[in-house]
């Protein structure tokens, strides 16, 4: 995937000069970073050869950056950046010391944290993605019958500004469910194409 145009606050990478990597996290759009220098990382191909060493870093941006920022990293003496967005930030920070169950499925060495370098404080976009996760239970719980949409907001009243956003997820999943769309009982016409559009107040307008 070409990550060039993505903008996001958390991305992951690796280089293989330590000057490159110095000069990436001493930018001044570099909030927090971790690294680690992987030097006893054998070869998928089954031998016991080691791979080059190479730095692999976990960078917080104070603000949304495009993965074209790090092409200003690249050098002809020093090679290419590798990098990607990252969606799970803690899971990466557990990668960098081989510490995740990938990992550890695939029989990579293990480094021990002291080799982590870090001054990342906390991982925010964790608890987001824990927040997505129980909305997702709450639509199938939903479509299964268990819980109302009365439930659904009064369980978190916060959600009612995004209810338009849940509403399009739910039609989502029942037409996965049954092939077909759903439409609340005795609505006058089918709801609007794009309810992502609605503004929060015309989303509490809206009759479900």
């Amino acid at each position: 995937m070409d990550f060039s145009k993505v903008r996001s606050n958390w991305w992951s990478g690796n280089c293989y000069h330590f000057e490159q990597l110095n000069a990436i996290i001493s930018s001044t759009d570099v909030n927090a970073y971790a690294y680690i220098l992987h030097d006893k990382c054998k070869k998928e191909d089954g031998s016991n050869e080691l791979k080059k060493p190479h730095y692999h870093f976990l960078l917080q941006f104070t603000q949304t950056q495009r993965g074209s920022w790090f092409k200003a990293y690249n050098s002809d003496d020093m090679g290419i950046v590798f990098f990607e967005q990252c969606r799970a930030p803690l899971n990466a920070f557990n990668y960098l010391i081989h510490d995740t169950p990938t990992a550890r499925k695939q029989n990579k060495h293990l480094y021990d944290p002291s080799e982590r370098m870090s001054t990342i404080d906390s991982f925010e976009t964790e608890e987001k993605i824990d927040e997505n996760a129980e909305l997702y239970d709450d639509l199938i719980d939903l479509l299964d019958g268990k819980i109302t949409w009365h439930d659904l907001i009064k369980k978190k009243p916060k959600r009612l500004h995004m209810i338009a956003n849940i509403k399009v997820g739910y039609d989502m999943l029942f037409f996965e469910r049954h092939g077909r769309r759903y439409f609340e009982p005795n609505y006058p016409k089918p709801p609007p194409r794009d309810l992502r559009r609605l503004s929060p107040k015309e989303a509490e307008d809206l009759p479900w």
